[in-house]
């Protein structure tokens, strides 16, 4: 059965007002009830993963970014396990917990996208914000800037990560 947690990261790239986040345009999936949309990089945890190990996993996965480290927001949420879903998650539990994570990476770098996505774009703030229309995903990213912000990231030079190179096709 699947774990009833899940992460969501957003990568960032640039430095004070110039800052970029990364984007994905999901696949629809009508056999689970969810249209195609946009969204930071998410998913489910594994058998015996910690939130942060998901979310290193789920990045290279997804985009095939290798990360050294996130950086956790400290925000949460919880949402319904839909009955499409029920299947995957056993009669209980009926949320699923997730948790946001972001990384910096350097400015060269680009997602080289799983099947799972059918587009990527890196997009200001509020153009990512916008973008992000479907469930909490909008709340999720704005909990990035306010980590962001509370640690003065964007108002200084970020220190890039020396991971974060692309994965070749």
């Amino acid at each position: 059965m699947r774990r009833p947690f899940s992460v969501q990261v957003f990568l960032i790239r640039g430095a004070e007002s110039e800052l970029s986040y990364l984007i994905l345009h999901r696949n629809e999936r009508p056999e689970l009830g969810l249209p195609d949309f946009w969204q930071g990089i998410s998913g489910a945890l594994e058998a015996g993963e910690t939130f942060s190990a998901a979310a290193l996993r789920e990045v290279s996965e997804e985009t095939g970014i290798v990360l050294d480290c996130v950086t956790d927001t400290g925000f949460r949420h919880f949402y319904p396990i839909r009955p499409e879903w029920r299947q995957f998650y056993g009669p209980e539990p009926d949320v699923v917990e997730e948790r946001v994570f972001y990384a910096h990476v350097m400015p060269s770098t680009e997602a080289v996208l799983s099947p799972e996505h059918k587009a990527s774009r890196w997009c200001t703030f509020l153009e990512a914000a916008s973008s992000l229309t479907f469930g909490s995903n909008a709340e999720c990213l704005r909990s990035v800037n306010r980590a962001l912000s509370a640690t003065g990231a964007r108002l200084r030079k970020i220190p890039f990560s020396s991971a974060g190179a692309r994965r070749e096709a």
